[in-house]
Formats: structure tokens, C-alpha cells, sequence
């Protein structure tokens, strides 16, 4: 019988195996279209846009799902609407779409709108749209999805509960549709919760102007921050960065209404999360792929029930736990080994007491059992046999007693471990950034202490990693670790931030004289190479140094201060080191301000090129021109390349910015030969940031082709800095580029390195004499001999000589006596634009140049 059974079942089974493997096949084929209303890399969408795979991975990892992005918050235009709608109705001409699922309202109306013809007619899931933007959809069919709610009003009482003193809340919003909309719900919940609240709405004032009038905004407020990603003059905002300004900034708490606000130094709230939104709107899709009909499921509406906030930023304006709302959610809380394993501390100690009082017990009994066996010797067999029992459980409480001390041993070495893990780096085991808040922050509070800041940052790490790898750069850290360690003592912490920033927390330094000493110290820690897998790699950090209490009493504001100088530091050239002044906060207003007015400052097209001839000496003709960048900024006014360059290398945007001046150059050039039928060179200045990327030997391939200009007459400037911070790398690119017929200059010869072996190894072709040098000629007190030996050194390499910054007759005529090739200088033009270079090319055979 149960054979038969046996049978019936395998059977069953057979059968059901190719049905299951035919339904998840089925179910593989379904298409999942993801349209957002924003750019990725916006972290409310990355965040519901997470939610929903993260929903449809859970029920079928097999689903065929396409993620588009309709970048509708940086161009909100009819233009972008009719590209959105071409591309989408290209690409989804033969596919079927089985799901439509959107985040926030521009991707919704936009699916509704359009799915007949180009989304297969799918039913619609949506999420990020609250219920104002949902009446637009009031007569639209097939679709159900996730309301977006936000509460303020829980919010504000929950301020009101930690500080019940408040009497204004100063609310941030920008002047969008959702801005206005969100901002005009947060005055209603005010007025709700309190009347006599003082709302103060700031959709009228700049995020400059926000920031600054922060220091005059008084205790008993707070600042609300909701939707702001639009400045008031329309440009787009960095919420994050925004976010986090404030929040240093501000001496009261910032609350928001957002997830994506957090980690930012803001405080907390009852928050929005666009993690859990897409979860939802992913799980409601499934159920629609599984047969349910839009219209029949009902639209959700999620509410946080847990008070959100940051630990460290509770810590800093002091609120405790016990003001919170009893339902909360902690996040950024530094791990206690105490409080986190309490339970199991206290329930191990218990059962250590016990089976010691149990080990006491034992032990008397045992004692008690020997007195007996001398009485009990003479007994019968029976009492011999109990003896053997229980001498045999002696021995095994022994052996119990014996593991449970193991045990212990065994825990509090564990414990001792963890502490180590928790304040120490895991790559160099320098003490991390923990251990720099607890324990010294702890000394800090004592106002008698005195002492400085380092902050060290590597000067071009950055190249290292990109050249040579990752791994290279973790043995190069280690070894830097190792040596930094030389300096240390028992007044003197070092401490590893994280990527190749380290601080050294210096005690019982009273001085200024006394800090520098020691920081001159740390850079000749660095005067030799380091030799890392066979490369022998030279190293330079940039030091910034805060003393305290005069330049700040906590780690925060010693951290944020020692960083502006370091700064400093790096826009002066690198390689040194700068003591925090107020001035420096000024100079980064400014940077910050440099950097803001980039975004736009090739399109509204700020950005001009002037020309300096070259003069060739030998036939006193016009050779080419050097391309000069130039600023005009309606509110920065007009800036010369050494205000801006170095912000545009640190963040990355020299490598736009270069090839529009590689290409206007080329371009303009290329005209203007054809023009006057002549073949002019141009000398294009390029950064490191520039040279180092991959492409860079392709986007100047490409610029040639499109200029139509001869590689012959083009010239890349390089500086000797550049070439040395990475030889290796940058020799080969200019190898290539002098293969393709294409001149390569170093600029400001003499200033830098100057070091024979690479103009020996490198295909250079031009030496571009300092203005430094060409201003000793005629200078009783200087004189020539460096400027004779760079042309002796050129003409004996075969390479062109170029003098910079001529502007006397004098200089002009020693150049030439002394054999230089080429003249550039204020005595012959200033860099001119390209109208008034076009005249000064026309009217050149008739100027007298004495």
C-alpha cells in the first residue's frame, strides 16, 4: 500500500514540474516600464525608483524592466516634453508594456496622457504625487498607486514638545508649483497647531541670502525645510549641499519633512521616504502582472508613525531623549558596546554569579563527601559503588566549572577587540574619526586646554589611484600612515579621517611659532619617494591648522576651520601649510560663489577667449597666438583665470570648460587662416585634471576634426608641475599627440622643477621663457644668466625658445641678440579679443615698434 502510495506521489510531481517551469517562464516575459519625472542621481527618485526593484525583485527576479528618466526638474520645457516623447516612442514602437509604473507628477500625467500610443495602453501604478496633484487625473481610468503625504503638523509638534519656547518657525521652500503648494500646507499646519506661531516664509530670498542672514535668527525658533531645488533666480539647487550649509550654519535645529534631507547635519522630522513609497507602488504592480485591475485596487496612503532624527546633531544643540516623541528612530548613533550587548552583558554576568554560588556549593559537598570517605571505607560494596558515582560527577562539575572560566576569558577578550575595531582605521590602524569625537572631544570641554589642528590632505592622491590603481594607493596610505607615526608621542594624536585625509591633534602647544615648527616637521616627513611595488612615488600634503580654544572649542568647528586653511593652501600652489584667520571664511564665500556661477556660465555664454600674438624674431611676422580665457560675470564682474582655475580643477569642471577653449581656439583660428589665407599657430593652456583623463587624446582628435585646423598649428600648453605629479601617465599621451603632428610646450619654464631627465624622455617641442626671468634683463641688480642658459639648453635640444611677458625695447633687443625664437609680450599686444585682434593682424606692417 504504501508502495502505491509512493508511487501516486512521484507521480503528481512529475507532472506539476514542467507546469511550474512553463508559468515562470510565462511570467519572465512580462515588460516593466519605470518612468521618472527627474534626472537620476537626484536621491528622491534613486530612492523610490530603489523601492520599486527592490518590491518587483522580491516577487520575480525574471521581470523585463526599463528605467527612463524624464530630467523634468532641470528642464521643465515643451522642447524636453516633444524629445521625452520621440525617444520613448522610438525605442517602445515593437515592444509590448504590460506595467507603466511613475514617480512624481510630471511622469504620471505624461504616461496618462500617452500610454495609447506609445506604452501598449498598460494600466498606470504611480507614486510621489500627493492628493492636489492627483485631481488631474479626476477623469483618467486604469491606474491606482501611492499618495504622497507629508506632516508637518507632526513635525511642528514635535519641535514644540523638545522646545516649548519656540515662537517662530522660519520655512524654506522654493517657488515651484510643489514648492508653493507644499509651503502653503506647512503655514495651514502652523496656524493649526498654534496660532500664535510666527511664520516666516523665505521662497523670496536667495539660498545666498538664506544663508547669510542665519547668525541673527534667534533661539527660541526653528527652520523648516521642505521642497527647495530651485534658487529664486530659477537655477537648480544641490538640495544636499543646501541642506547641509544650513544645517553648519545654523545655531538652531533644521527639521524636514524628506528623508533624502537627512545625513546632513539636519536634525529630523516625521519624514517622507521615497524608499518606501516605491516599495509600494512595486508591490501594487505586481499584484497587477498577477491579474488584478488597476481601477478595482485602491489608491494607497502611507503615514510615518516614528519620529526620524540624527543622533550627533541631538548631541550638538543638546536635546535628550526623553523630549523626543516615544516612537522614534535613531540614525548616525556612534556604536556602544555597552548599550547595545547591555542585555546580554548583565544575563552572562548573572549566569557567571550562579554557577559560581553553584561552583561554591559544589565545592562544600565535595569537601563534606571526602570527610566521609574515611568513615565510609569499612562499608559494603553498595556504598563503595555509590562512592565511584560520585567521584565520577565530581570530576564532571570540575570540568564545568573549568569551560564556564573559558568562557569568560573568551568574552572579555572579544570585548577588547571590538573596542579596537570601534576607534581604530581598518586599512593603517590609526585611531578613525570615532575615536577623535569621543575621546578627544571629551578633553575639549576643558577650557584650559591648548593646543592645534593639522589637517592633512595628500596633494594629487586622486592621480595615483586613477594611474596606478586602488591597491597602490591603499600600500601608499599604509606606508604614509607608518611614517606620519614618527611624529607622534604622548601630547600628539594622529587620526585618519578617511581617503587620504589625516589629523594630527597636537596638546600643550601655546604658539603659533611652536605649531609651525611642528608642521614644517610633517612636510619633511615627505622629502623623500616612497617605493610602493617597484614605483618610486613623490608625495607633497597641504596642512591646515586651527588653534584652540582661539580658532574653535569643538571637533566640528576645529575640523571645518582647519579645512578652510588647508584650502588655502592648495589654491597657493600646494605643498605648505596656512593658519585658519576669519578672512579665510570670506575667501570661501567667494569660492562658493566661483563655483555656483559655473553652472551657467557656458550657456549664457560668460566665457570669452582673448588672443596674445606671438611674434617670430627672425622675420618679425606674426607666428600664431596664445588662447587666454577670460570671465564675465554679471554679478562677479570680469575674472582673470587665476580667481577661477583652481575651483574649476577641484570640482571637475576644467574638463568642460578645456575642451570649449580647446574648441573655440581651434575654431576661431582655423577661420581666421582661411580669412586672411595665412597658417597661424594657436597655444591652447591644458591642466592636469585635462591631460589625465582617458579620453583626452580623443576629444583633441575630435576638436581637429571639427575645426578643420591642421594638427601642425596647434600647441598644448603644459606646465613642469604638471608633468612631474605623473610622468609616466602624461609622457605617453604626449607621445601620442606628437605622432599626430601636434606641438607640445612647457610653460613657465624655470619656476618649476626643471629637471633635465624629462625634457630628455619627453618629445617636447617648445620652452616657454617665465615673465620672472625676462624682467631681470636691464635690472642692475639681477641677472641674465638663467634666461641664456634655458636658450643655450633649448637651441642644443632642437627646440623652439619663446620669451613671455616682453614689454621694452630693451628686453626685445637682448632677446634677439641672444638668439630667442619667438616674442610675447605687452610690447608688441596685450591679449586682445577677436575683433580688435583681427585689426591689430591688419594694421601690424604699419605699427612702429621703435
Amino acid at each position: 500500500m504504501k508502495k502505491h502510495l509512493l508511487f501516486f506521489v512521484l507521480l503528481v510531481v512529475w507532472f506539476l514540474i514542467p507546469f511550474q517551469k512553463v508559468q515562470a517562464s510565462n511570467s519572465d516575459y512580462k515588460h516593466i516600464l519605470i518612468l521618472n519625472s527627474y534626472h537620476s542621481g537626484f536621491q528622491w527618485t534613486d530612492n523610490q525608483t530603489e523601492g520599486i526593484l527592490s518590491a518587483l525583485s522580491m516577487d520575480n527576479p525574471h521581470y523585463n524592466i526599463s528605467i527612463e528618466h524624464m530630467d523634468w526638474k532641470r528642464y521643465p520645457t515643451d522642447k524636453n516634453l516633444d524629445n521625452i516623447y520621440k525617444s520613448l516612442q522610438d525605442k517602445y514602437a515593437l515592444q509590448k508594456i504590460d506595467v507603466v509604473v511613475t514617480t512624481d507628477d510630471a511622469a504620471f500625467y505624461f504616461a496618462l496622457e500617452n500610454r495609447s500610443t506609445i506604452f501598449s495602453d498598460a494600466p498606470v501604478v504611480f507614486c510621489g504625487v500627493n492628493s492636489t496633484g492627483l485631481l488631474q487625473a479626476k477623469d483618467e481610468s486604469n491606474y491606482t498607486g501611492v499618495l504622497e503625504e507629508i506632516y508637518p503638523e507632526d513635525t511642528i509638534r514635535a519641535a514644540l514638545k523638545i522646545n516649548p519656547s519656540i515662537n517662530t518657525i522660519y520655512l524654506i521652500y522654493d517657488n515651484t508649483e510643489s514648492g508653493m503648494s507644499t509651503g502653503e500646507l506647512c503655514i495651514k499646519a502652523a496656524n493649526k497647531v498654534n496660532s500664535t506661531l510666527n511664520v516666516i516664509s523665505l521662497n523670496q530670498e536667495s539660498s545666498t541670502d538664506i544663508i547669510n542672514q542665519l547668525p541673527d535668527i534667534n533661539q527660541n525658533s526653528i527652520i523648516l525645510i521642505t521642497t527647495y531645488f530651485t534658487d529664486l533666480d530659477g537655477s537648480p539647487i544641490n538640495h544636499q549641499a543646501f541642506c547641509k550649509k544650513i544645517s553648519s550654519e545654523s545655531y538652531v535645529p533644521v527639521y524636514h519633512l524628506y528623508d533624502f534631507g537627512m545625513n546632513q547635519g539636519v536634525f529630523g522630522g516625521y519624514l517622507t521616504t521615497g524608499r518606501q513609497q516605491g516599495m509600494e507602488a512595486g508591490e501594487l504592480a505586481n499584484r497587477i502582472i498577477k491579474g488584478e485591475k488597476a481601477d478595482e485596487i485602491p489608491i494607497l496612503s502611507l503615514k510615518s508613525s516614528h519620529f526620524t532624527y540624527d543622533y550627533l546633531v541631538a548631541q550638538k544643540f543638546q536635546i535628550k531623549k526623553s523630549q523626543l516623541p516615544l516612537q522614534n528612530i535613531t540614525m548616525n548613533k556612534p556604536f556602544s558596546f555597552l548599550e547595545t550587548y547591555r542585555n546580554l552583558v548583565i544575563t552572562v554576568l548573572f549566569i557567571i554569579i550562579l554557577l559560581a554560588s553553584f561552583s561554591g556549593v559544589l565545592l562544600f559537598y565535595i569537601r563534606k563527601i571526602n570527610k566521609m570517605k574515611y568513615k565510609l571505607a569499612q562499608n559494603n560494596e553498595e556504598l563503595s559503588q555509590l562512592y565511584e558515582e560520585l567521584s565520577a560527577t565530581e570530576e564532571e562539575l570540575r570540568a564545568q566549572v573549568t569551560d564556564i572560566s573559558d568562557a569568560h576569558e573568551q568574552l572579555e577578550e572579544y570585548s577588547t577587540k571590538l573596542h579596537h575595531l570601534a576607534y581604530h582605521d581598518t586599512l593603517t590602524g590609526l585611531y578613525n574619526r570615532l575615536y577623535l569625537y569621543e575621546e578627544i572631544g571629551e578633553k575639549l570641554e576643558d577650557n584650559s586646554y591648548e593646543g592645534a589642528m593639522y589637517f592633512i590632505d595628500l596633494d594629487n592622491f586622486k592621480f595615483v589611484n586613477d594611474a596606478l590603481g586602488h591597491s597602490i594607493g591603499d600600500e601608499l596610505l599604509i606606508a604614509i600612515s607608518n611614517r606620519l607615526l614618527t611624529l607622534t608621542s604622548k601630547n600628539i594624536a594622529l587620526i585618519r579621517l578617511g581617503g587620504d585625509e589625516f589629523v594630527f591633534f597636537a596638546s600643550k602647544i601655546k604658539s603659533k611659532e611652536v605649531a609651525k615648527d611642528f608642521a614644517v616637521k610633517i612636510i619633511n616627513i615627505f622629502s623623500s619617494n616612497f617605493d610602493i611595488n617597484e614605483n618610486r612615488l613623490s608625495v607633497t600634503v597641504s596642512i591646515g591648522i586651527a588653534m584652540f580654544p582661539e580658532n574653535g572649542a569643538s571637533i566640528d568647528k576645529l575640523l571645518r576651520n582647519a579645512d578652510m586653511a588647508m584650502y588655502k593652501v592648495k589654491n597657493n600652489g600646494k605643498n605648505g601649510y596656512y593658519f585658519f584667520n576669519n578672512q579665510l571664511k570670506e575667501e570661501l564665500m567667494e569660492r562658493i560663489n566661483i563655483e555656483k556661477n559655473f553652472k551657467n556660465a557656458l550657456e549664457y555664454k560668460e566665457f570669452q577667449i582673448h588672443y596674445q600674438p606671438q611674434i617670430k624674431i627672425g622675420t618679425d611676422n606674426i607666428d600664431g597666438f596664445e588662447a587666454l580665457i577670460r570671465w564675465q560675470n554679471k554679478e562677479l564682474g570680469m575674472l582673470s583665470p587665476i580667481k577661477f582655475i583652481s575651483v574649476a580643477e577641484e570640482t571637475g569642471f576644467i574638463t568642460v570648460l578645456g575642451e570649449w577653449i580647446l574648441k573655440t581656439a581651434c575654431n576661431t583660428v582655423a577661420k581666421l587662416n582661411q580669412k586672411l589665407n595665412q597658417s597661424f599657430n594657436i597655444s591652447v593652456n591644458i591642466s592636469v585634471i585635462q591631460l589625465v583623463q582617458d579620453d583626452f587624446v580623443k576629444v583633441v582628435k575630435k576638436v581637429l576634426k571639427e575645426t578643420c585646423l591642421s594638427p601642425e598649428l596647434l600647441e598644448l600648453e603644459i606646465t613642469e608641475s604638471v608633468i612631474m605629479e605623473s610622468q609616466e601617465l602624461v609622457t605617453e599621451k604626449i607621445k601620442i599627440l606628437r605622432k599626430l603632428g601636434i606641438k607640445i610646450a612647457i610653460d613657465d619654464f624655470g619656476t618649476g622643477y626643471s629637471s633635465l631627465s624629462y625634457l630628455r624622455n619627453i618629445p617636447i617641442t617648445t620652452l616657454k621663457i617665465d615673465k620672472l626671468f625676462v624682467d631681470d634683463i636691464g635690472n642692475p641688480l639681477s641677472n641674465t644668466d638663467v634666461t641664456d642658459t634655458i636658450i643655450d639648453l633649448g637651441h642644443k635640444m632642437n627646440l623652439t625658445i619663446v620669451a613671455e611677458g616682453v614689454e621694452t625695447k630693451e628686453q626685445l633687443t637682448y632677446l634677439k641678440q641672444n638668439g630667442c625664437d619667438k616674442i610675447q609680450g605687452y610690447f608688441y599686444s596685450k591679449p586682445l579679443p577677436i575683433q580688435k585682434l583681427e585689426e591689430f593682424i591688419n594694421n601690424y606692417q604699419q605699427l612702429d615698434f621703435g
